[in-house]
């Protein structure tokens, strides 16, 4: 089995899609990791989040909003030799991108992301209160950089 380097930016897009959640690493600052999974949606070239309006997230992006955020598809167990430890591998596929975090703060602007961040887990439409608009924290994820793999592939794939 052998990890391959995906490049290709529609099957990159077509992992993630496949994907419920992610998971978003943040810097503390003292530099320690602090990983959090989340809900998303991925439009046009920016995932998009939401939270509450105040956290330990809240002050991590406010110090620093550079994060790092990865998908990965469900494993399948696979292996060469079933006697052989060292050949077990997960068939899977994941997703890694470098970006930046910007806050929307618009209200008719948070209504239009959060429709598109439902239409990834439910066909219903919403309408959203005053308040809710307000107390949701709407993160844009803009990507600088993705890179993908395949694991635990056979070694006849390209």
């Amino acid at each position: 089995m052998k990890t391959i380097t995906i490049t290709d930016s529609a099957e990159m897009e077509q992992i993630i899609s496949e994907c419920q959640i992610c998971f978003v690493g943040f810097a503390t600052p003292d530099g320690m990791p602090y990983v959090l999974p989340m809900n998303f949606a991925y439009h046009e070239g920016q995932i998009i989040l939401h939270s509450a309006p105040f956290g330990t997230h809240q002050l991590m992006l406010e110090a620093n909003n550079r994060v790092c955020i990865t998908f990965c598809t469900e494993g399948k167990l696979v292996y060469q030799h079933q006697d052989v430890a060292c050949s077990y591998r997960m068939d899977s596929k994941s997703v890694i991108c470098k970006s930046t975090i910007r806050f929307e703060e618009n209200l008719e602007q948070k209504e239009e992301l959060l429709n598109i961040f439902m239409k990834k887990y439910s066909d219903k439409t919403f309408k959203y209160s005053l308040p809710a608009l307000k107390n949701v924290k709407i993160w844009v994820a803009d990507v600088h950089e993705m890179t993908a793999k395949a694991f635990g592939q056979p070694h006849f794939r390209k």
